[in-house]
C-alpha cells in the first residue's frame, strides 16, 4: 500500500465533502429537459497547503418563476476514455472527500437572486503532496419533465473541483499518434502520457497542411490527462483566422509547432497523419 493510500485509509474515519449528468435508473435525461439552474463557475482549480483551509463559492441562479428546491452533496468521479465522467457516491480508493465540507445539503433558491453556495477543503497537517479531486453535485428535488417522455427524470449538475496540495504538477509527453474514427470522421489523435502527480491539459495551436497544401490551424482538445494515465487527445483542424469552425481534413495531414501544458511545460510536435 502506498504512503498516500495508507494515510487516507487512517484519516477516513476522522474526516467526513459543469458536467451535466441526468439519470433515472438507466435512463439519461435529454438535453431539452427542464432544469432551470445555472452554475458558475463550472470547474475549480485550487491550491492548498497541508493544514490550510481553502474556501470557495459557487454561484447558483434559478431561472424558473417558482422557487427551486435542490439537494447538494459531494461525489468522487472518474474520467472515461471517451472523456465522459462517471460519478460515485461511494468513496473511491484515495478519495479526499473526507477533507471537504459543504454549507448545507438542501437549499431553496428564489428566482432571479443568485445564491452563493460555500464549500471548503481542509487537508490535514501530515498530507503528502497530492492532487485532491471531487465534485459538488446539485440535484433538483422535483423531477424534471422532459418533452415527449412518459416519466419525469431526475437532473444533476456536477461541478468538478481540483485541489493541488503541496508540490504537484503534470508532466506530459507524447507517447504516439494515430488516426481514429470519432463521430464518424477520421480524426488525428495524439497519445499523451502524464508521468506527473497532477492532471494536465494541452493548449495552443499547431500549423498544419493537408493533402492539397491548404494551410490549417490545428488545436488539441482540452480534455484533462490524469496523473499516471495515457490519454488520446483529438486534434481539430480549422481555417486560419476562424478557430470556431472545424473543417474536414484531406489526408495526409502534416502538423508542426508547440503545445503548452502546466505552468512552464511545452511539447514540440512534428507529425504526419494518414488513415
Amino acid at each position: 500500500m502506498t504512503r498516500l493510500a495508507e494515510f487516507l485509509r487512517r484519516r477516513r474515519a476522522a474526516f467526513r465533502f459543469a458536467t451535466l449528468l441526468a439519470a433515472s435508473a438507466a435512463a439519461v435525461l435529454p438535453a431539452q429537459a427542464q432544469f432551470s439552474l445555472a452554475v458558475s463557475p463550472p470547474r475549480f482549480e485550487l491550491s492548498a497547503k497541508p493544514a490550510e483551509r481553502v474556501r470557495e463559492v459557487l454561484e447558483l441562479t434559478h431561472s424558473d418563476v417558482r422557487a427551486g428546491a435542490y439537494k447538494l452533496k459531494t461525489a468522487d468521479w472518474t474520467l472515461r476514455p471517451d472523456g465522459s465522467v462517471d460519478f460515485s457516491d461511494e468513496l473511491l480508493p484515495g478519495s479526499c472527500r473526507p477533507w471537504v465540507a459543504i454549507e448545507r445539503r438542501e437549499l431553496s433558491i428564489t428566482p432571479g437572486r443568485p445564491y452563493r453556495f460555500r464549500f471548503e477543503v481542509a487537508p490535514p497537517a501530515d498530507t503528502p503532496a497530492v492532487e485532491c479531486r471531487f465534485a459538488v453535485m446539485i440535484e433538483g428535488q422535483q423531477p424534471a419533465a422532459a418533452p415527449g417522455m412518459p416519466i419525469a427524470l431526475g437532473a444533476r449538475i456536477g461541478v468538478i473541483v481540483y485541489v493541488a496540495v503541496g508540490d504537484v504538477a503534470p508532466v506530459l509527453e507524447l507517447a504516439g499518434t494515430a488516426v481514429k474514427t470519432i463521430d464518424g470522421r477520421p480524426t488525428p489523435v495524439l497519445k499523451v502520457r502524464n508521468t506527473g502527480n497532477a492532471h494536465g491539459r494541452l493548449a495552443g495551436f499547431l500549423g498544419g497542411k493537408d493533402a492539397d497544401g491548404t494551410a490549417l490551424e490545428v488545436q488539441a482538445a482540452t480534455t484533462p490527462i490524469m496523473a499516471g494515465e495515457t490519454r488520446e487527445i483529438a486534434l481539430v483542424a480549422t481555417k486560419p483566422g476562424d478557430t470556431e469552425t472545424a473543417v474536414a481534413i484531406r489526408y495526409p495531414l502534416s502538423v508542426s509547432g508547440k503545445l503548452e501544458w502546466g505552468r512552464k511545460g511545452s511539447m514540440a510536435i512534428e507529425q504526419r497523419f494518414a488513415p
